[in-house]
């Protein structure tokens, strides 16, 4: 079909870009009953959508507004979910939500992603990827992988660091992956514990704020180039760092559409800061179009760039960025490593369970060295009695001192233009004070 051509081109222009709002716009409508429904509320007929120019008449959504809509609202009608591939979001705006794709979809979303590697750093195969710091979910679950001429290596983020360190050593990767603090805090074992680390050709950074004193640390130890990212498990990758300038990044358009919106919810002019919404451009069984990511940034005027890109220019402004977890015994842990003890508590196993019913939002606060506290915003099945021990339990594990409380709150909303933590550390960690010393620059 002459759409999945479209929708599946590896490098898009911007007639490619405007063909490709169009036919999601109108597949959505048609297909989606959660789009359907919302642009008749909005008095919007797809055909009035020709391209980008035209996507500001369109709703901004929500992850919220999807799971309160539920799976049969927000997928493709007739699409069979045991022939799709499941991405589960990590929940930083506070509302984790499931992202399927059939297997074109997910394949292409692959693509991309050796895409832009290829951006960054020339690469030959055989190639050793190491991915730092993920947690155990959907197909991602064995540490050893091979695909054809790849090996894949994650270091998941529950094993000890100093295990981490030696798999990493002895894989002698060509690319490591992986959100900045952790990087940053196998980084420090390497460098601390005088380890002599492998010299990748390219770290990746992405799903965090990349600051300057971690883009240092990482070139510094590993001795190779940094290339951050910023990324999705909604899109996949929604823009890769400039290989000619690391202040500045190019939106994919391969994969999906960025705006910047003010506070009206008005495009944000070129050089201002406005929130991100994002349209993703190939993604038919679940559309995003125009959706939230609860992040900040500035677009900047697109030209032909000196990497030979000729198109967007943005810098990421506001995007994930929390403290470490800092235990009794002065030990820091990554807050992913907290956020996976609570998240994997909730009965998220039990048939008929659903995360809007149970916990509409959540966050993960430290007050004390040994006290976290959980505020919830409760949905109408909201009961301790289902996760709290198991909670308790897992934390215990970390330290004997370390306490749970909840506190049961009504509203969990940031400040305006700020973006939400998940976990909100409160202490004084390395992470903190170096990031302090560096004047909080990132780049």
């Amino acid at each position: 079909m002459i759409s999945d051509a479209i929708r599946f081109l590896p490098r898009k222009s911007i007639n490619d870009v405007n063909r490709c709002v169009r036919k999601i716009v109108a597949h959505a409508y048609k297909n989606v009953p959660f789009y359907r429904n919302l642009y008749d509320r909005a008095g919007i007929h797809p055909s009035s959508i020709k391209g980008i120019d035209d996507l500001p008449k369109l709703p901004v959504i929500s992850r919220l507004e999807l799971m309160e809509e539920g799976i049969d609202s927000y997928l493709r009608q007739g699409a069979d979910l045991k022939k799709l591939s499941v991405k589960h979001t990590t929940g930083t705006t506070g509302h984790p939500v499931m992202v399927y794709l059939n297997l074109c979809e997910y394949v292409f979303r692959v693509m991309i992603m050796f895409d832009l590697y290829a951006r960054n750093s020339s690469l030959t195969f055989p190639l050793t990827i190491v991915d730092v710091g993920p947690e155990r979910k959907d197909s991602a679950t064995k540490m050893y992988q091979r695909v054809g001429p790849m090996k894949i290596i994650r270091l998941f983020r529950d094993l000890p660091l100093e295990q981490q360190a030696d798999i990493l050593k002895r894989a002698n990767p060509t690319i490591i992956n992986g959100r900045p603090s952790v990087l940053w805090q196998l980084a420090n074992v390497f460098q601390d514990k005088n380890i002599i680390p492998p010299n990748p050709k390219i770290i990746n950074s992405g799903g965090e704020m990349l600051f300057k004193h971690v883009r240092q640390l990482l070139q510094e130890v590993f001795r190779c180039g940094v290339a951050d990212n910023y990324n999705s498990e909604e899109i996949g990758n929604i823009a890769w760092q400039c290989p000619s300038d690391v202040h500045k990044m190019h939106p994919n358009m391969a994969a999906s559409w960025l705006e910047s919106l003010n506070h009206k919810g008005m495009p944000a002019p070129n050089g201002t800061e406005g929130r991100l919404v994002v349209t993703n451009l190939y993604n038919y069984t679940m559309p995003f179009i125009r959706y939230s990511m609860g992040d900040r940034g500035i677009m900047l005027d697109s030209e032909k760039c000196s990497c030979g890109f000729n198109g967007p220019v943005m810098k990421l402004t506001e995007g994930r960025d929390e403290n470490f977890i800092i235990l009794p015994d002065g030990k820091e842990i990554s807050p992913r490593l907290m956020f996976d003890i609570i998240n994997t508590s909730f009965p998220q196993n039990d048939p008929g369970w659903n995360m809007i019913d149970f916990i509409k939002t959540f966050q993960i606060v430290q007050e004390s060295d040994n006290l976290i506290i959980v505020k919830i915003v409760p949905g109408p099945a909201y009961s301790e009695k289902k996760w709290i021990e198991e909670a308790k339990k897992k934390l215990s594990s970390l330290h004997p001192e370390m306490e749970l409380q909840v506190e049961l709150v009504d509203d969990l909303t940031p400040e305006a233009g700020k973006k939400f933590h998940q976990v909100l550390g409160k202490l004084s960690s390395r992470w903190k004070r170096e990031r302090i010393n560096s004047s909080a620059d990132f780049c």
